[in-house]
């Protein structure tokens, strides 16, 4: 029997995409969101953690790195599917290497987000934000929070427009669930994009975005039922 989610669900990156989206492909980002492949969740899980712990070293460990690639290298593949994705995740690592001078923290501290986070709700829709990297720092004597979402596949980069959307999201994320370490900091809700090399900044004005998000998960709350393979 195919796996299957019955209630809402859908991660932040694929949200962004799906709001400025046309319909076929929202249609499909839908499909994939109510019955997900088995690899879409693992793809990228070792560029992910290597790239999270070197952020988390304040990007001075480059060891980090280099010890992934070697393992990666070292890494058995059953069949081409797997050579490809240890390939992927070569290939992200090194762009990741090359996008150091782009990353800004406004002089944050960065720490290894939760592997566990509680999902945002919004419009009976549950939202998987859970950035990788958290950000702490003070402002004006108060402390202040933010993150670093990270985006990897090649064939669906994310734009401005869709890295506002998840940065906007970040920032409630944050609102809601890590409040108790501080004040959500919009500038500092970041979007990596690795497969374009580009670093989004933090997007200043949410509000606009976040209505925007509540009337598109409203629509695929309505939708989701109807949902079929």
């Amino acid at each position: 029997m195919t796996k299957h989610r019955t209630e809402p669900r859908i991660s932040v990156n694929k949200l962004a995409q799906y709001i400025t989206s046309r319909a076929t492909r929202q249609n499909q980002i839908l499909r994939n969101a109510k019955f997900p492949p088995d690899y879409i969740t693992t793809y990228y899980r070792e560029a992910a953690e290597a790239i999270s712990l070197f952020i988390a070293s304040e990007m001075t460990d480059f060891a980090i790195l280099d010890r992934a690639i070697a393992n990666l290298n070292q890494k058995p593949a059953d069949h081409i599917q797997e050579t490809r994705r240890i390939a992927g995740n070569i290939d992200a690592i090194e762009k990741f290497g090359g996008m150091l001078d782009e990353i800004d923290f406004n002089g944050a501290m960065p720490k290894l987000g939760a592997q566990t986070a509680p999902h945002l709700k919004i419009s009976n829709v549950s939202v998987s934000v859970r950035p990788e990297i958290t950000l702490h720092s003070k402002r004006k004597g108060s402390s202040a929070v933010g993150g670093i979402k990270l985006h990897f596949p090649v064939t669906e980069p994310l734009d401005a427009e869709q890295a506002g959307y998840v940065s906007a999201m970040m920032y409630s994320f944050c609102d809601h669930h890590l409040h108790q370490t501080g004040a959500p900091l919009p500038q500092n809700c970041i979007v990596l994009d690795i497969a374009s090399q580009t670093a989004y900044p933090g997007v200043k004005a949410v509000t606009r975005r976040l209505n925007d998000i509540k009337s598109a998960c409203t629509q695929i709350a309505s939708l989701w039922p109807s949902i079929t393979q």
